[in-house]
């Protein structure tokens, strides 16, 4: 189970050891963890600058060795820029924290992912009155075209991240997978538009962020979600959990998430994922309340270790 260390906004190594010193180590200290997992929310120019030099990713490495905090999985984060011209620098963002993640995991592991959310789309989906309407204006109809225009483009990039993800691999001989998650305002609201989404992607490389959140969201059943992608052969890569002690019906969707996906003999996710350190115990009770007690601690694939 990895803890996210939102670090969008750093810019250099040595700011990100400085946030790492501050607000994670003492967290790990404070669970008397060994070794904690962390899945750091890195932003582009940070990526960037990673994925250009081997040199800095070997010192972060080293750097995360000597605090015990181990990576196996990073995060984009929300993305926030504006629609015009995002798309290939979302691509290239997310193909750079692939490039870092290969030589940020520990040595006996080969098996990391990466969560991301799409860029805010451009055109806002018609809504259920709009697509059902007998007479469509003008105006309707450029939106059409416009949100269809965006499909062609996110399918072709998803195909090409498939690509590029299965290039470093060859060179590294380690796993990358990409988890979608879906988000408002952007292509992707629910299950099926991820089926969609990933119809010309290679499954083995990419597959599905799940959430109570996105799911209540999208008003689907963790059960219903599941289906649809085990139909459309894709997997659930990335599970994010959060603390739902205040909301009851969430607490019951994430519980709901966590036995359909990991009840079975075989775990069904590459990584389990919490928002803050703080968020570890309330986590661990959400596994216990539906009989995953040791589920975090599992030596299956991705959480922590390779499989």
């Amino acid at each position: 189970m990895a803890t996210v260390v939102s670090v969008e906004n750093v810019k250099d190594v040595r700011a990100l050891l400085k946030t790492l010193d501050n607000r994670v180590v003492p967290q790990r200290q404070r669970l008397f963890a060994d070794v904690l997992s962390v899945s750091l929310r890195l932003g582009p120019i940070l990526a960037a600058t990673l994925a250009s030099s081997l040199g800095l990713r070997r010192r972060l490495r080293h750097e995360l060795a000597t605090r015990r905090l181990e990576v196996v999985t990073l995060d984009t984060g929300p993305d926030l820029a504006a629609p015009d011209g995002s798309w290939r620098t979302w691509w290239m963002h997310t193909l750079d924290l692939a490039r870092v993640l290969v030589d940020l995991l520990p040595e006996d592991s080969a098996h990391g992912s990466i969560s991301t959310t799409l860029p805010r789309s451009a055109v806002p989906a018609l809504t259920g009155d709009e697509a059902d309407a007998e007479t469509d204006t003008a105006a309707d109809e450029a939106r059409r075209e416009q949100r269809e225009r965006e499909w062609q483009v996110a399918t072709r990039l998803m195909a090409d991240l498939s690509g590029g993800l299965t290039e470093i691999a060859w060179h590294t001989g380690r796993l990358v997978r990409v988890a979608v998650e879906a988000a408002p305002k952007t292509l992707i609201t629910g299950s099926q538009d991820v089926v969609r989404l990933l119809e010309r992607a290679d499954p083995a490389r990419i597959g599905a962020c799940l959430s109570a959140a996105q799911l209540a969201d999208a008003k689907e059943s963790p059960a219903q979600a599941l289906t649809r992608l085990r139909r459309a052969r894709l997997s659930v890569v990335k599970l994010r959990l959060g603390h739902h002690a205040d909301d009851s019906d969430l607490g019951a969707v994430a519980r709901s998430m966590l036995a359909a996906v990991l009840g079975g003999v075989h775990a069904g996710c590459d990584h389990l994922e919490v928002d803050g350190t703080e968020e570890l115990d309330a986590a661990r009770d959400e596994l216990s309340a539906v009989g995953l007690d040791g589920a975090a601690d599992r030596p299956m694939p991705g959480v922590g270790r390779a499989g």
